[in-house]
């Protein structure tokens, strides 16, 4: 098993002329791509920067965020993506959190949160992609080294490669290890159930510092000498423009993308025939959306699971053979499923429980700075996902429900807790809970419910604007209804189960 550096490098070296990257007018070979990575490698390293150090990323999807990830991996660095919607409390806690000592980042970006960096001591160099030199930075132009040949650093399988941030149900956002084995095993899975071959090109539209954008579509492409056609951002008019005009024969993203690229296609306009496949996840794909994918688009639609623990995919339904509606398939090799309930007993066929997973699809380091934590989800060797769902006689995982309160918009996780700290901390606001509620898109929205201090009035669009200013603007409720009490229970919590129950009883 070769390491993703490795894997990537031999491509460059034996297609290098075929297209690795799409993106707007601009056509990337391997050759170029491996050139321009082994460069930038190269340029980290001349700056001090060794095997192990953790090296934050806060850009926007283009070309150069792909290489980045690339040259911070040949490096035998540990690149620490950044969701590009963070503010400056986020990326404090992350980068305090990694002890990270770089940074590269979007000229944009960087001017909306620079001052940030007086709040990172351990930040030893600033890399801007940016026209113009800025004081304390360096620009990403001037750090490409001359020397294209790979960086002489000793990898190995179980080396932890990125460290990515994913918001739980308890505590701040944990950063989950990924090695260059889970993932590579993960490409292995995934890429055979898919059947992807060289002559595939892979569209991309979801950010690439999302785990499924970055290992189930980027890796994958990358590493099987595919071409990854890159998208900006998500636009359904883009989307269906560019599978037409660039041939693109495999596309991933959420249920609630695929929600409005069936809302944009037009018949006579949008030409998908090139399209052969596919994938959904990130959230609860429904069984008659699948089937309106299929039926629209004339594709094969295949719904899957996986964790950002888990590098990736590690259930996808298969692509020859059985897909039955509303489950998201069975194991991927080297992975292993099994539901047990409260107290770690195996359940049988059809009894719903906590899914458990474990295989080289996970990091042997588990979160990173988190022993306790680690103890916790990895206990008798079993990842315990916090999902509940029930696997049938023939193998085929349902999903149900979870266990905690983390709600799924669109595929992007919210951690409520985060948004209720920020709520709190309104001059206004005495007591505040947000939770999920069922939206016909998105599948869920956040809600917040609010005690205002005695002789206070606010508005609905005060309250969200004021989060918004705080932390990403899609973890900002998108409705607020002020109440007199909230339910509680005899120690104090207030218990969301009953918002959840009045709002399912308001919509009966």
């Amino acid at each position: 098993m070769q390491t993703i550096g490795e894997m990537v490098e031999g491509v460059g070296r034996h297609e290098p002329k075929r297209i690795a990257i799409v993106f707007d007018e601009v056509e990337i070979t391997y050759e170029e791509f491996n050139r321009e990575v082994n460069r930038l490698a190269h340029g980290l390293l001349s700056r001090g920067l060794a095997k192990g150090d953790r090296v934050m990323v806060f850009m926007q999807n283009s070309p150069r965020i792909v290489m980045a990830y690339f040259a911070i991996i040949k490096a035998g660095m540990i690149m620490v993506p950044l969701n590009a919607m963070y503010r400056q409390n986020e990326i404090i806690h992350i980068g305090t959190d990694t002890s990270a000592r770089a940074i590269i980042v979007d000229r944009d970006l960087w001017l909306r949160e620079a001052d940030v960096i007086a709040k990172l001591p351990d930040v030893e160099l600033v890399v801007v992609d940016d026209t113009e030199a800025r004081p304390g930075t360096v620009r990403l132009a001037d750090i490409m080294s001359e020397t294209t040949t790979p960086p002489p650093v000793d990898m190995h399988l179980d080396d932890i490669h990125c460290i990515l941030y994913t918001s739980g149900t308890t505590g701040l956002p944990k950063g989950a290890t990924q090695t260059h084995r889970a993932v590579v095993t993960n490409l292995r899975g995934g890429c055979s159930r898919n059947k992807l071959h060289r002559d595939d090109r892979l569209l991309c539209a979801m950010p690439l510092f999302n785990s499924y954008a970055m290992n189930v579509v980027m890796m994958s492409s990358l590493t099987m000498a595919a071409t990854l056609v890159l998208l900006p951002r998500f636009e359904a008019r883009a989307v269906l423009d560019q599978i037409q005009r660039r041939k693109c024969t495999i596309f991933a993203g959420t249920p609630t993308m695929f929600s409005y690229l069936l809302r944009e296609y037009d018949e006579k306009r949008d030409n998908v025939e090139s399209l052969r496949l596919t994938n959904s996840a990130g959230s609860h794909c429904p069984g008659s959306l699948a089937r309106e994918i299929e039926r629209t688009f004339d594709t094969i639609h295949l719904c899957g699971y996986g964790k950002t623990e888990s590098s990736g995919y590690t259930v996808l339904n298969p692509l020859d053979g059985i897909r039955k509606d509303n489950s998201v398939g069975t194991a991927l090799s080297n992975t292993w499923i099994k539901i047990v309930s409260d107290d770690e007993k195996e359940l049988p066929a059809g009894e719903i429980g906590e899914l458990v997973e474990r295989g080289d699809t996970y990091s042997i380091h588990g979160y990173w700075n988190r022993p306790e934590v680690n103890q916790q989800a990895f206990r008798g060797g079993w990842f315990h996902t916090g999902d509940l769902g029930y696997i049938d006689e023939d193998g085929y995982l349902f999903l149900v429900d979870r266990k905690q309160d983390l709600i799924i918009t669109g595929g992007t996780n919210i951690y409520p807790v985060e948004v209720e700290d920020v709520l709190y901390s309104h001059p206004k606001v005495s007591l505040a809970a947000v939770i999920g509620i069922p939206d016909e898109v998105k599948g869920e929205v956040p809600k917040a419910f609010i005690i205002l201090k005695p002789g206070e009035t606010a508005t609905e669009q005060e309250i969200i604007d004021f989060v918004k200013t705080r932390i990403a603007k899609f973890k900002a409720p998108r409705m607020v209804e002020f109440v007199e009490s909230l339910p509680q229970g005899p120690s104090g919590k207030i218990l969301k189960r009953e918002l959840r129950r009045r709002i399912k009883e308001q919509k009966d």
